[in-house]
């Protein structure tokens, strides 16, 4: 037997309330941060409140169903999804093995099913995020090349903080969100379960990922400081020679005013 595994990522939180009370399909498992329905024998389907909907085992009309139902229930925005697939294939007897192009287990269940779906979530949301830092990181290099052809960067004052707070808010969403370090409960006093989450997050690289999705918000954190701090600089030096100028004008009244 083989089925399917794909996820997608929505592009931001969802309400899982209001997405709980519209949706009329079986919900099977439910919680604060996440919802889990099925639809048939081996089918399921996973919603996250970071953001992400996993499919497993089921037809591609219904997922997209599925995506149009909670993009009408939370008002979100058509836009082009990220996604990761894969295969399941069961055979009985046969040991766990997470390989590159799909995963072998002996048995599916709904706990077999939570597993795949969450690492799966949890790395379509990863590259959502790493392609949301990636378009900052250009950004910002673009302004440490302007910084060093010309001697100053074309961002300043207002613009400086809010682009300083949209890399701040990018890296609190990516810390509120991805909680990727927590095992599920589940794996905890199952030990079938828990080599299966081992190798997914393994096989899917989750934590080198996310150690290097950091170290890029560090990155465009120090530039960031760094444009700050000059602009800051550049206002002050500004300012000094304003009071400057305001000093000598003052001087020379007093000087004309005497002599004549």
């Amino acid at each position: 037997m083989r089925v399917t595994t794909i996820g997608y990522h929505l592009g931001g939180r969802l309400d899982l309330k209001l997405i709980k009370n519209s949706l009329t399909f079986r919900c099977v498992y439910a919680d604060p941060t996440e919802l889990i329905y099925e639809t048939g024998e081996y089918s399921w389907f996973q919603v996250f409140d970071y953001g992400s909907v996993v499919f497993f085992g089921i037809e591609k009309t219904l997922q997209t169903d599925i995506i149009t139902s909670i993009r009408r229930i939370l008002n979100l925005e058509v836009n082009e999804l990220e996604s990761e697939e894969t295969d399941i294939e069961m055979i009985a007897d046969a040991p766990t093995k997470v390989l590159f192009d799909k995963i072998i287990v002996n048995h599916i269940n709904v706990d077999v099913a939570k597993i795949v779906m969450l690492n799966i979530a949890q790395s379509v949301a990863l590259d959502y995020y790493i392609d949301q830092t990636n378009i900052l990181l250009e950004q910002t290099a673009f302004f440490g090349v302007e910084l060093e052809e010309k001697g100053k960067f074309s961002i300043k004052g207002k613009a400086l903080l809010k682009y300083i707070g949209k890399a701040l808010n990018l890296k609190n969403r990516i810390a509120r969100n991805l909680y990727i370090f927590d095992s599920p409960d589940i794996t905890w006093n199952d030990q079938y379960l828990n080599d299966l989450h081992t190798q997914l997050n393994h096989e899917l690289d989750i934590r080198i990922r996310y150690r290097s999705l950091q170290e890029s918000l560090d990155i465009i954190q120090e530039n960031l400081e760094i444009f700050k701090d000059i602009n800051q600089h550049s206002h002050s030096s500004t300012l000094e020679w304003i009071i400057i100028i305001l000093i000598a004008v003052e001087i020379l009244n007093i000087f004309f005013g005497k002599l004549f």
